[in-house]
């Protein structure tokens, strides 16, 4: 802390790293000095200025009302803005500011905050600072001077030399937040880190999104409602509306030759809607028109004469006088040509005739609008071909990050369901927005909202409502509990899974989600080429670098000297499977179904799918699997002394047997396989590494499965068939060996999640990787970087079998947590006394702007140290260290990682090495597969997005050179089948100088193909007495797709006609079939489905009645 007494003529002794906190008179007479008086105020004002900083930080306003921007008349450049009379908090003081009001441009950023003018008033300026009482030796002596400090209001864009101090931020015309400079608090950290544990992001009241329309620059206008949202646990209020711009930036795609039918009238005018809107640029339009045209035959017979017009779709006739002469016989029509070399009678040569004939010519719309064109010209009958690009449907998100800056994240454009972007974690996406282009979009409020408990409780009031509700229907209708078979005349089926088919018969149609279908079958294509997670290309950058040295800190200072625990990494870590046999393809067809005609639009993606048909199910149950599944896990031990061996390895406490084993090499590594044991129960499992010297490791292994018992016409069958796994994704493995699907979509990973290096003798937990004499540096950046290694400088060295492990760990109420971010080992061989050395990551790792983090330094040799710098020392450079070396973290020292020692005046001499990624975009080459009959295709990988501005796109290039565009997780539908096609797969990672995407291996393209026809029988009803059958359900029937109804008994069913159509909006109707009369006792319905790629049947909501009248 600098004094604000201390200046020239006004001494002040008081220095905080002197660490004197108060001043001691003896009992004896002696002088009061001046410089003490000054030394005792600047000691209680250091002692309230730390207090008051755990809670306030320069900036904050203790109380006042909210700015208030107001729009100037007649100028829309500027706004003004009020700021009203507030308490701010400066350097352990609390000042009052007067109402100020400014006029700002509305454009760009500006940050509007306070300025401090300092002055020194003494018994000159003001004489009520001399002595005032009269009859004493001091009355109207010099006093003590005064120091005076003024606070007012200023903005960054005022042109003042002296610094603002940010109280607010404007964007736009525009206050992002009304709370600022709250990064260094710990009270507002622990707050926000409960809040983000507990809640995560979330909208408190407000900040609700509207779309406004385009503006006169064709730029879509948004409003953002006043509020309080919190992200990431960052509390962020709004006092104000905030209006914003986003330019229309849509994907266009091409049609080719889309033939339209032209009605009217030979030379008329004629409106189309084309199939695909809206529409972007029509590139051209060929129409077919018609002329008479006076020909001057050649000089010779046979001779070939030239049209006017070469594009001639055919020749109406061809006439000389009265004599019509015909082809083939006499002429033919050759590329826009009338050949005469037919033996046939023709025109002498020299003379004219006349040919009437329709040719092809290419015009402009004389009008376009979003959806149809009109159109001049043609000739009646014929077809016109439209050539135009048309914009893909897009969903974007309007978010807000930790700052209270809103975002536009552009979603994934596609032909049909399009997908919205993926958010990170430290942003709160507020609303969806379904483009339309060229007119107000559609907005979804999707932000998660608080919930008060007066809605909680008017919930559970309703839920009780419903369950009264529901079992008053279970008495009036119990017939509904037994079989559907014993309902005399009725059947429904809501299609919501296969158990009210008739399971006894073949029948192939996919019943789920409250839809019959074709069924899509499922083919897996993998790339084990990609091994290794993918990022843009980068140059090491130094992010933080404190090079002042001033002395040497031991890495172990307490000299605990159990062997420091090795990192132990498995792969897979992570095993979720699901053991399934089913005869139904319903399953596997709600793989290629997007979720979002589910009830909760959650995008969960596929990894893996496998097939598997068996005739005769009766009934199929789920359960949770009670073991985890026996399987070989590949693993790597780092951090053991070399040529040390592996003695045992527990799984779970049990040991488990190796193969592979090797022992360790220079650098401590070991490698091997161990079988996971029988008979384990599922959960997460440690499991333990024992060397032949004492070093220890650990990590975690997570099972979860999923069984399916099968009940057969015969027998019960427990199908536990497991089929060998492809090579897992380093972090996170997820397969399925026969028709399920999970979630393979990652957000901001914790990327070194698999390594546990804590140790306790039951392998139980207990221990921690860092109890072992750590040191650690806190630090914190000011924008969101990535990660890649640490470089230290050795000081001592000690033995060279001793390695030196350095961790990234978050950090709270600031001391280091457990939790690991990322680990490297660096190997004593790798140690030189008085050098540098780098512990650098297997994988950059992004870390979050404005959080605390801290690096941790282990090893368990006596004698490692690292040099540091210490406040008052003589640095390399023979210069005084005279405030902290780094000021936005201290150094901390520990025996067991729990119990810190803060060194306030003492750093390490470290540089925290980021990523500078340049190209800002990379491809990246995962393989190619050939489609066999590909109508469905969907995209399965592993991505981590830190921030926004980072993307991954993956791109299917067909051999024509058309490609298919897709997000990690999304699912394509395509209009035809792909066949026999290899395809290129590639990944497009997208970032900034500063940001990478992260593309993990296992990427998996999952290969639709649609079946052409399919059928669906139900079960059967008692047509007792029966005069007809009725049958009913909702029809979604694209052109294209047909439905067939047949109404009787196995072996003699009839075809029964459409009684009724009702149409029910959105191309649903509702059809009614009916056969009469009826004869046969019992009655069951088989409907029939055909369809294409691009006219794919739904049905819905099946009853069926037997009635006597």
């Amino acid at each position: 802390m600098s004094s604000i007494i201390k200046r020239p003529g006004y001494s002040d002794r008081f220095e905080r790293d002197q660490k004197r906190f108060a001043l001691a008179f003896p009992d004896a007479v002696q002088f009061l000095q001046s410089d003490e008086m000054n030394e005792v105020q600047s000691m209680l004002q250091d002692q309230q200025r730390r207090v008051s900083e755990y809670i306030l930080q320069d900036g904050r306003r203790v109380s006042g009302a909210d700015p208030v921007v107001a729009e100037i008349e007649g100028d829309e450049t500027k706004v003004s803005v009020r700021l009203p009379a507030s308490a701010i908090y400066i350097a352990g003081h609390v000042h009052d500011v007067q109402e100020s009001i400014f006029v700002l441009d509305v454009a760009g950023d500006v940050s509007i905050g306070v300025r401090v003018s300092e002055t020194l008033e003494n018994h000159i300026s003001d004489v009520t600072l001399r002595g005032q009482i009269s009859g004493t030796e001091a009355f109207m002596e010099p006093g003590a001077a005064r120091v005076r400090m003024v606070v007012s209001w200023g903005h960054s864009a005022d042109l003042v030399e002296a610094p603002v101090i940010p109280v607010y931020s404007m964007r736009n015309g525009a206050i992002l937040t009304n709370e600022s400079n709250i990064d260094y608090s710990e009270i507002y950290n622990a707050i926000s880190n409960y809040s983000r544990e507990s809640n995560g992001s979330f909208v408190n009241s407000g900040c609700m999104v509207a779309g406004v329309g385009l503006n006169g620059d064709g730029d879509q206008q948004f409003t953002i409602s006043e509020g309080v949202a919190y992200v990431n646990g960052r509390r962020i209020p709004r006092a104000q509306n905030m209006r914003f711009n986003v330019p229309e930036e849509p994907n266009l795609r091409s049609v080719s030759a889309e033939p339209h039918a032209w009605t009217a009238a030979t030379g008329g005018t004629q409106t189309f809607t084309l199939s695909k809107s809206p529409i972007a640029v029509v590139s051209e339009v060929t129409i077919v028109k018609r002329v008479t045209e006076t020909v001057t035959h050649g000089a010779f017979s046979g001779v070939t004469d030239a049209l006017l017009h070469s594009s001639v779709e055919s020749i109406v006739s061809v006439k000389q006088g009265g004599t019509t002469y015909t082809s083939p016989g006499s002429w033919l029509l050759s590329q826009g040509q009338i050949d005469w070399s037919p033996a046939g009678a023709e025109p002498s040569p020299g003379s004219t005739y006349q040919v009437d004939y329709r040719y092809y010519e290419n015009v402009m719309p004389t009008a376009v609008t979003r959806e149809s064109i009109t159109v001049v010209g043609a000739v009646n009958p014929s077809n016109i071909l439209v050539d135009y690009t048309y914009k893909l449907p897009r969903i974007d998100v309007v978010a807000m990050d930790m700052s209270g800056a809103v975002l536009y994240l552009k979603g994934v454009a596609a032909i049909s369901r399009p997908q919205p972007p993926v958010v990170p974690s430290t942003q709160l996406e507020l609303a969806r927005i379904n483009n339309k282009w060229g007119i107000a979009p559609d907005v979804v409020q999707s932000a998660v909202r608080n919930v008060p408990y007066s809605e909680i409780t008017n919930m559970r009031e309703a839920l009780l409502d419903i369950y009264d509700l529901i079992a008053q229907e279970r008495l009036k209708s119990d017939v509904s509990s037994r079989e559907v078979a014993a309902k005399r005349g009725v059947f429904v089926d809501p299609f919501l899974d296969d158990d009210l088919r008739d399971q006894g018969i073949a029948q192939t149609a996919a019943s789920f989600g409250g839809f019959l279908r074709l069924p899509v079958a499922g083919r897996v294509h993998e790339f084990p080429a990609l091994t290794s997670v993918q990022t843009l290309a980068f140059t090491d950058e130094v992010v933080i670098s404190q090079l002042r040295e001033t002395g040497e800190m031991k890495i172990n200072p307490y000299q605990t000297f159990t062997p420091m625990p090795g990192r132990a990494s498995l792969e897979p870590s992570i095993d979720i499977w699901t053991d399934k046999q089913t005869v139904w393809p319903s399953a596997e067809t709600a793989t290629f179904d997007p979720p979002d005609r589910g009830a909760n639009g959650n995008n969960n993606t596929i990894t893996s799918v496998s097939l598997e048909s068996r005739i005769e199910l009766i009934r199929s149950t789920n359960v949770a699997a009670e073991f985890v599944r026996t399987r070989n896990v590949n693993f790597r031990l780092e951090g053991f002394i070399e040529a040390e061996t592996i003695t045992s390895v527990l799984f779970d406490g049990v040991v488990a047997v190796t193969s592979g084993l090797t022992s360790a090499n220079a650098d401590g590594v070991i490698t091997g396989v161990f079988t996971i044991p029988a008979n384990i129960r599922q959960g997460t499992k440690v499991v333990a590494f024992v060397g032949s010297v004492g070093t220890r490791a650990r990590s975690t292994y997570v099972a979860s499965g999923t069984i399916t018992v099968e009940e057969y016409r015969i027998a019960t069958a427990l199908n536990g068939t497991i089929e060998e796994l492809p090579r897992p994704v380093t972090q996170v493995t997820q397969v399925i060996n026969q028709t399920t699907v999970v979630n393979n979509t990652i957000n901001n990973i914790n990327q070194v999640q698999n390594i546990a290096r804590g140790w306790s003798e039951d392998t139980g937990g207990g221990g921690s990787s860092s109890d072992k004499d750590p040191l650690a540096q806190t630090f914190m950046l000011t924008e969101g970087r990535c990660v890649t290694a640490i470089r230290l400088k050795c000081k001592t060295k000690g033995l060279s079998s001793n390695s030196v492990a350095v961790q990234i760990r978050t950090v709270e109420v600031g001391l280091p947590t457990s939790e690991v971010l990322a680990e490297a080992f660096v190997p004593g061989t790798a140690l030189v006394a008085g050098g540098f050395f780098t512990a650098r990551f297997t994988t950059p790792l992004y870390l979050e702007p404005g959080r605390a983090y801290a690096f941790v330094v282990l090893t368990d040799d006596a004698n490692h140290s690292l040099a540091v710098a210490g406040l008052g020392k003589i640095d390399q450079n023979n210069a005084i260290v005279s405030e902290q070396p780094f000021v936005v973290g201290v150094l901390l020292s520990s025996s067991n990682a729990q119990t810190w020692t803060v060194h306030n005046d003492i750093d390490l001499v470290f540089q925290l090495i980021g990523c500078l990624f340049s190209p800002a975009e990379r491809t990246v080459a995962i393989g190619a597969f050939t489609a066999t009959k590909m109508s469905d295709i969907i995209v399965s990988a592993g991505v981590e997005y830190p921030e926004s501005q980072a993307s991954i796109e993956i791109t299917m290039t067909r051999p024509n050179g058309e490609i298919i565009t897709a997000s990690p997780e999304q699912r394509i539908r395509l209009d035809t089948y792909i066949q026999n096609e290899t395809i290129q797969v590639a990944a497009k990672l997208r970032g900034t100088a500063k940001l990478t995407p992260f593309l993990f291996p296992g990427v998996q393209i999952i290969e639709g193909e649609i079946a052409a026809t399919a059928d669906y029988v139900t079960r059967s009803v008692t047509a007792d007495d029966a005069e007809r059958v009725t049958v009913t359900f909702d029809a979604f029937l694209p052109s294209g797709s047909t439905v067939a109804v047949s109404i009787g008994v196995p072996g003699s069913y009839v075809a029964a006609s459409v009684l009724a159509a009702t149409p029910l909006g959105d191309g649903l109707v509702e059809q009614t079939y009916q056969r009469t009369p009826y004869a046969p006792l019992d009655a069951r319905t088989k409907i029939t489905l055909t369809g294409t790629p691009a006219a794919r049947p739904e049905l819905s909501k099946l009853r069926m009645i037997t009635t006597e009248i």
